[in-house]
């Protein structure tokens, strides 16, 4: 193995964590758990045309995946398991030029 398998290791663990806090923050940050579905509130009024007269809400659920904690925390977790293989590959070349 060459040295530079270590560097490319290295740079897919960057881009997996960076991929993933990319996909985080385009989906609003949301702290919580992963979504399947969002929830549009619509105001109706009880009476067509009178609204003074009270409204209504309705839900309506649309099917949507928002990204959630979890996220980044797989990026991290697939960022330091490249990063500790690349330490391997390089302790391995290490051991080979001895």
């Amino acid at each position: 193995m060459k040295p530079k398998v270590i560097l490319y290791v290295r740079l897919a663990g960057i881009a997996c964590l960076v991929s993933s806090l990319a996909l985080w923050l385009w989906h609003g940050s949301n702290i919580g758990f992963w979504k399947t579905s969002v929830e549009e509130i619509v105001e109706k009024p009880i009476i067509e045309g009178m609204p003074e007269l009270g409204t209504q809400r309705q839900i309506i659920w649309n099917d949507q995946f928002v990204s959630g904690v979890e996220t980044p925390f797989i990026g991290f977790g697939a960022c330091l398991c490249l990063f500790i293989f690349s330490l391997f590959i390089k302790r391995r070349l290490n051991i080979e030029k001895n």
